[in-house]
């Protein structure tokens, strides 16, 4: 059987095919490999990973990376080949190029430059891919143009989003400087009316109360009327002086500075004994702990145990406080009512801002605050934060 006659234009229209075929693969090779390569990567690595790659997919052995914050000038953020040529490179820029540039300069050491725009999410260009050859050839086709134009846009959305990135983070961390200064001046803003108020109002009303005392044991006996009055006028007296102290350590509770955290929270837990709430400790530590966390587990507990008395209606609370090597945790749960816990997800507008508060102060710490509804009912706080938090939060 005789084979068939060689047909030299069906030879040739399969190499182009096969041809056409590989510089669809390296195209696609290129965009693919490029964009696993930069997620996770700095940077700096990405802009340099970027014109490597786009230098040697065009074969051009010079290339920069120039690169415009808004009101800044351009600068240079990657670069390859000889520093000596660079320079000339960079007279070629166009930074208000918005589509791909072919240029020849024959009289110029780089006399063949390719210029890329980047682009960020408003469509500005912030930076040129600038690739140049030391020696004449010709312009790439449009289509690995166009691949490498893709590649410019994959790195300038990368460099985009490390930037928002980090102008979030550097607003979060104002933000978070600038609640730690409000928290320390309002306890700084407490402890001064706290001392004000006990060696002004305070001193004063005892005073006042130890004079009627004295007075009224000096006075002879009075009318059943008028000893009524006396009377009244002494309890209002005592019950000035009982709620200037509560006022005083509610604002700076004394027990706190002297005697520790575990005193401190229980004897703010008196106000739920005296309301008829059963209270019982499950865990204690009589340890003292680091000033900022004995002041924000203070405040946190405070908190908590206003929501029992305000919204809980419980009849049992337990309390826990442990310090562990590096840690220490502070535990909050009644039986009472419990809460809508989808009204407690950020941004509600019904959420608590105590809880908000809360939440806030362990994390200036470095630490984590969490709420949780159990099935059996009430409520669950818990909070561990560090022994450290100045390594935490920037004093």
């Amino acid at each position: 059987m005789s084979s068939p006659p060689h047909d030299p234009a069906s030879a040739l229209a399969i190499r182009a095919q096969y041809r056409q075929a590989q510089s669809r693969a390296a195209r696609l090779r290129l965009l693919v490999d490029t964009g696993q390569q930069l997620t996770g990567q700095p940077p700096d690595t990405m802009r340099q990973q970027v014109l490597q790659r786009a230098c040697a997919f065009v074969a051009m052995d010079h290339g920069l990376l120039l690169e415009w914050p808004p009101g800044k000038t351009a600068c240079c953020t990657a670069s390859l080949g000889s520093h000596e040529h660079l320079g000339s490179l960079i007279a070629h820029a166009d930074t208000a190029l918005r589509q791909p540039a072919w240029l020849e300069a024959p009289d110029t050491p780089l006399n063949t430059v390719l210029q890329l725009p980047l682009r960020g999410a408003d469509d500005r260009t912030f930076g040129l891919l600038l690739l140049a050859n030391s020696l004449p050839i010709s312009a790439p086709d449009s289509e690995d143009i166009e691949s490498l134009q893709l590649l410019a846009t994959l790195l300038a959305a990368h460099l985009e989003n490390d930037r928002l990135l980090q102008a979030l983070v550097t607003r979060e961390r104002s933000m978070s400087e600038l609640v730690h200064r409000l928290f320390t001046a309002q306890e700084d803003e407490r402890k001064r009316m706290a001392y004000d108020l006990h060696d002004g109002l305070a001193q004063t009303l005892a005073g006042l109360h130890q004079r009627l005392q004295g007075f009224a044991g000096r006075c002879p006996p009075l009318p059943a009327p008028q000893d009524n009055d006396l009377e009244n006028i002494l309890d209002l007296a005592r019950h000035c002086v009982g709620e200037a102290r509560e006022l005083i350590g509610g604002l700076r509770p004394s027990v706190l500075d002297d005697f520790g955290l575990w005193r401190a929270i229980d004897k703010e837990a008196d106000r739920l004994r005296d309301a008829g709430i059963d209270v019982q400790w499950q865990a204690r530590s009589h340890e003292r702990l680091p000033a900022p966390v004995e002041i924000a587990l203070f405040r946190i507990a405070q908190e908590g145990i206003n929501n029992v008395l305000k919204h809980a209606g419980a009849q049992c609370v337990e309390l826990g406080l442990q310090r562990h090597p590096e840690q220490v945790a502070l535990h909050l749960s009644d039986d009472g009512c419990g809460f809508d816990i989808d009204s407690l997800q950020p941004h509600h507008p019904a959420r608590s801002l105590g809880l908000v508060t809360m939440q806030e102060r362990a994390s200036l710490l470095g630490g984590h605050f969490s709420y949780t509804r159990p099935s059996a009912g009430g409520t669950c706080l818990q909070t561990v934060v560090p022994l450290a938090p100045a390594q935490a939060v920037r004093a």
